[in-house]
């Protein structure tokens, strides 16, 4: 019988130790899995070096086409010009506006009235008066003034301002900036241009060039 009771409490011994290393492995593992200093994000370069494997490279085939461009042209019809050569010249070109720039220019016109009946009566005065080119401003800052014209070139709008003033008007004048459209030929940089073609359209059309640019397709 002695040796059934060694037995049971060897056993039972056996058994409370095992339950408690397991209960401090748990605990363990509850505490590294609830220590936010522990945790870190492995980013995928770390994790490939890790594997000796090379980072995941962007395809050439994932690359944006390029074109040539060349510009920027005044005019529509400069451009549409020089769209004919090239096309004579076997490449087919698309033209392209771009308003990226800025140009200065003068604005002339009769302050804003205090009401807009009193606008209509400024606008009245001046069709009275021979005055065609005007426009009646309805909204933002200068809501119920009247335009007379903006200008590019300053000479002209002073022009303007004494032609007004000489009908007893009193009309001031406001530098504005108004979007500058130019005017490019786009084409794929696999076609080349004959060097005499170029070198003539150069020659007609004063600060153009050409370079490369992505190519788009909001062209005409």
């Amino acid at each position: 019988m002695k040796w059934i009771i060694y037995a049971l409490l060897l056993a039972n011994l056996g058994f409370g130790l095992w339950h408690y290393y397991r209960s401090e492995d748990l605990n363990q593992l509850k505490t590294v899995s609830n220590d936010d200093d522990n945790l870190r994000l492995v980013l995928l370069k770390e994790y490939l070096a890790k594997q000796d494997k090379p980072a995941v490279a962007k395809s050439d085939t994932d690359a944006s086409p390029s074109c040539y461009t060349l510009g920027p042209f005044k005019t529509v019809d400069d451009a549409n010009a020089a769209r004919d050569q090239l096309k004579t010249a076997g490449v087919a070109s698309k033209r392209r506006m771009s308003k990226d720039n800025s140009r200065k220019a003068f604005w002339v016109l009769l302050p804003p009235a205090n009401s807009r009946a009193q606008a209509r009566e400024n606008v009245n005065e001046l069709k009275a008066k021979g005055i065609k080119d005007y426009f009646l401003v309805v909204t933002g800052e200068q809501s119920n003034a009247v335009s007379l014209g903006v200008f590019s070139q300053s000479d002209t709008a002073k022009r303007r301002i004494e032609e007004i003033k000489a009908l007893g008007f009193n009309p001031s004048i406001q530098n504005v900036d108004l979007p500058l459209r130019e005017y490019w030929l786009d084409w794929p940089v696999e076609e080349s241009v004959p060097p005499d073609v170029m070198t003539r359209i150069n020659k007609q059309y004063d600060g153009i060039g050409q370079t490369t640019r992505t190519c788009s397709n909001n062209n005409n």
